[in-house]
């Protein structure tokens, strides 16, 4: 699991602290801080070419608090792959998450 975090809130005016970090438990997850919202610039861009588009989270025309998720052995080139699954915000897409988990059991 990779955790991107970009400023979007006029709070967020630097990488997160230690105990933003710590929301995210599970110690598999990588966290980065993407201060120039690149990763979000290309979802957005694979968004336009894409089935698939979120029912929310754009802000000031960067994607944030987006759940994505790539199938098993899906690789990033040229173009981003086709997500099984890109919505927000992520409080709202843990059912999703939780049944796409259970389905690659």
């Amino acid at each position: 699991m990779f955790v991107v975090w970009e400023p979007i809130l006029p709070t967020d005016w630097s990488k997160p602290s230690t105990s933003a970090l710590a929301r995210i438990g599970d110690g598999r997850a990588r966290q980065f801080w993407d201060p120039n919202h690149t990763l979000s610039a290309i979802l957005k861009k694979a968004q336009e070419t894409g089935t698939l588009h979120p029912d929310c989270c754009e802000r000031k025309g960067f994607l944030w608090d987006l759940t994505t998720v790539y199938a098993p052995g899906a690789e990033w080139r040229d173009t981003l792959p086709e997500p099984l699954l890109i919505n927000g915000p992520v409080v709202r897409t843990t059912s999703d998450l939780d049944a796409l988990l259970a389905k690659a059991k």
